[in-house]
C-alpha cells in the first residue's frame, strides 16, 4: 500500500465515520447494514444473513425479530421449497434505507458546502473514482456473501 492511498483511505474513513456519527440513530448500523444487503442481494435466508453480517444466528433471528415488527422486513416461504424462510426488504424497508442515505449524504454536503470553490471541485472531480471505489467495494462484498439457495 502506498503511503499517498493510506492518506487518501485515512480521509475517506473519517468521513464516513462522521457521516455514520451525524446519522439519526433510528436503527443500529447492523441493522441497517441487514437492509442494505438485502436490498443488494434480495431475500435471504437467516443463517446467511447471520453469515455476511458476522453475527450469530440467534442475534440476527432477534434483529430480525425487530425489523420485522417495525415493517422493514418480512418474512416469506420459499419459492421452491416451502419449508425454508426467507428474510426480505418491504417497501418501508427500502424507503428507511433510501432516507437514512440522503440523511448521510446530507451531512456531507453541508460540510462540503463549507469548502471554498477550489477544493469543492476537486471534490467534483474526484467523483468518479469515488464510485468506481464504490463499485469494487461491492464487487468484493458479494464474493465474501453467500447468494441464497435456491
Amino acid at each position: 500500500m502506498s503511503t499517498r492511498s493510506a492518506t487518501v483511505g485515512e480521509a475517506l474513513f473519517g468521513l464516513a465515520t462522521v457521516a455514520i456519527r451525524r446519522r439519526p440513530r433510528t436503527l443500529s448500523l447492523t441493522a441497517a447494514s441487514v437492509l442494505s444487503t438485502l436490498e443488494r442481494t434480495g431475500p435471504r435466508r437467516l443463517t446467511d444473513l447471520a453469515v455476511s453480517e458476522e453475527v450469530t444466528q440467534p442475534s440476527m433471528t432477534a434483529l430480525v425479530t425487530q425489523l420485522a415488527d417495525l415493517g422493514l422486513v418480512e418474512r416469506r416461504r420459499h419459492a421452491a421449497d416451502a419449508r425454508v424462510v426467507l428474510v426480505a426488504s418491504t417497501d418501508t424497508g427500502s424507503a428507511r434505507l433510501r432516507d437514512m442515505r440522503t440523511e448521510g449524504a446530507s451531512t456531507l454536503t453541508d460540510l462540503i458546502d463549507k469548502l471554498d470553490d477550489t477544493d469543492a471541485e476537486a471534490l467534483h472531480a474526484a467523483v468518479p473514482a469515488l464510485a468506481r471505489l464504490i463499485q469494487l467495494a461491492g464487487e468484493s462484498q458479494d464474493s465474501r456473501t453467500p447468494l441464497p439457495k435456491r
